[in-house]
């Protein structure tokens, strides 16, 4: 994991609240306050318009500490950050002039809603051209704190089945943000379904398109992104299991800890070299069995006190769910699938 003095001074205070956070359903207002302090939202933002400019792999091994102390948190700053990565990925210099440098002062926030486009079942957004402007109707069916956000990224497909990328400013008519859902886990994320009905968006919102893909290319990311979030639970859990002197959790906690290093090494090498479309679904996979497996045993190993809501590993096992359903296409869960059915 990222070494980063000033990240792994503040989250044993991350850590210490996530289970609260879980409970309540708030927002990690005070989280995020605590990452604004050390500069987290300058991390990925380009240093032209005020950031760090931070390499990508270096920002998912930042994400990966957060994880560790709370993945709620850590999700929301990811869709931060993929919200930078698709505006500075864009060839729309006015929106990065605009956006960027407020982004990094931490000025508002913004989130993504792109899942219409990649891997979602639960509606769509559609476009239609109307002078030099675009009416949007529809939905996005998941949005990361969607309620806080000043502006959403979001994609929506043309009745020609081309695609725009764009830059939705929540107050605009016809936007409607629905309540954070109830979900098992998570919930301090506050990831909710945005409706719009009749909304006209300029097109100096849009980052690109039409386009038969307007996400192709789509932002300066990292392959397997999403694996270094489950390595943080892992490493929070393993963590918890840490705190048992018995010398089954002893035993555990050295498998399951070579596991994790010997998959961790696969996959920062992979990411390294810019991705490996092969490879990338069957170590997908492998992070979600090695995430169940680690959390599960932690669940086993403090018997019936991991049932009561303020044990944190009850949290872990619920909030290991949540990868086997976030941006998983059909290859990933092909092969998550065949892991899980395995005699």
């Amino acid at each position: 994991m990222s070494q980063l003095p000033a990240l792994t001074a503040i989250l044993p205070a991350i850590g210490g609240r996530a289970t609260a956070h879980d409970r309540s359903g708030d927002w990690p207002a005070d989280d995020l306050a605590d990452l604004s302090a050390i500069g987290a939202f300058r991390w990925f933002v380009p240093a032209n318009f005020g950031g760090e400019g931070i390499e990508p792999l270096e920002l998912h091994l930042r994400y990966e500490s957060i994880a560790s102390a709370s993945l709620a948190t850590a999700l929301v700053v990811s869709q931060r950050d993929s919200a930078v990565g698709l505006i500075d990925g864009s060839d729309n210099h006015e929106l990065q002039e605009m956006l960027l440098p407020p982004l990094a002062r931490g000025e508002f926030f913004s989130t993504i809603g792109i899942a219409q486009l990649t891997t979602s079942r639960q509606g769509g957004l559609r476009a239609q051209n109307s002078g030099d402007d675009f009416i949007l109707d529809g939905a996005i069916p998941w949005s990361t704190g969607a309620a806080k956000a000043k502006f959403i990224v979001a994609g929506a497909v043309l009745a020609d089945g081309n695609q725009i990328l764009f830059v939705l400013p929540t107050d605009l008519p016809g936007v409607s943000v629905a309540p954070p859902m109830p979900l098992v886990s998570l919930q301090a994320s506050w990831t909710s379904r945005v409706e719009l009905k009749s909304v006209r968006l300029e097109r100096r919102w849009i980052l690109r398109g039409p386009a038969a893909k307007a996400l192709a290319g789509r932002s300066k990311g990292i392959a397997l992104g999403q694996a270094f979030l489950a390595f943080g639970l892992c490493r929070g859990a393993m963590e918890v299991m840490a705190s048992d002197s018995s010398d089954r959790a002893k035993f555990l906690a050295e498998k399951f800890g070579r596991q994790l290093s010997e998959l961790h090494d696969q996959v920062v090498e992979i990411c390294r070299h810019q991705g490996d479309s092969d490879s990338g679904p069957r170590l997908r996979a492998a992070c979600h069995d090695l995430t169940l497996r680690i959390t599960q045993s932690l669940v086993a190993l403090r018997k019936g006190s991991a049932l009561l809501l303020d044990d944190p590993a009850q949290r872990m096992a619920r909030e290991a769910l949540f990868f086997l359903v976030w941006s998983c296409p059909d290859p990933v869960i092909e092969c998550t699938v065949d892991i899980l059915s395995r005699n």
